[in-house]
């Protein structure tokens, strides 16, 4: 009989444990969803792309990209990061000479893509200063996939992101534009850089 109660007393304490698990899990999940918060991109941004041709080197800059993320702080870090995109419309793209953005919107396709799309899919390493990344990116319809190594700096209720990472137009199946029946060729590789603000909307 006495063997019989220690059995059941060892059931109830595993399943009391099960439960004590269970709510701490849910305690914490609940409080992860309450922290995290909405974030939307300010005017404060700029996203540029830097290249080469055989005549000078050339950048294009914007600052008219739209952008949502959901994002979770914990005593003013960022611990996680649930959704974050982009989307640049690709004529905002300006290098102060209307030839060349007129040749680059030509070889963007830029009336059958208006838009550049960026989506944070994972993020592979996290500290209260930088965050290692990767994400979708999209340029002309052809979607590949970016490594970010992005610092950043949180201020009140805004988040400063900075970053820059390499691409080539052949990654994207794009032709490298050219200029003067061709005389003029711009380089393959790219150089993109941002630094944009989101700022909470909670």
């Amino acid at each position: 009989m006495e063997k019989t109660h220690i059995v059941i007393c060892q059931k109830r304490q595993r399943s009391f444990k099960n439960w004590t698990y269970l709510l701490i899990t849910l305690l914490l999940a609940f409080g992860e969803l309450k922290a995290q918060t909405t974030f939307s991109l300010t005017p404060d941004q700029s996203f540029k792309v830097a290249g080469t041709s055989t005549l000078h080197d050339w950048e294009m800059v914007s600052d008219e990209a739209l952008g949502n993320a959901k994002i979770v702080l914990t005593d003013g870090q960022i611990t996680s990061i649930q959704l974050l995109t982009v989307d640049l419309p690709a004529n905002s793209l300006k290098s102060g000479k209307k030839a060349m953005d007129k040749n680059a919107y030509k070889a963007l396709d830029t009336k059958e893509y208006p838009n550049i799309h960026f989506e944070l899919t994972e993020f592979e390493t996290l500290t209260d200063q930088r965050i290692k990344a990767k994400g979708r990116l999209t340029i002309a319809g052809t979607i590949q996939e970016v490594l970010l190594d992005v610092s950043y700096e949180i201020s009140e209720n805004a988040i400063l992101f900075e970053a820059e990472f390499p691409i080539t137009f052949t990654q994207f199946k794009i032709e490298p534009p050219k200029a003067l029946l061709g005389t003029i060729k711009t380089g393959d590789e790219l150089q993109i850089s941002f630094r944009t603000t989101f700022k909470s909307v909670n």
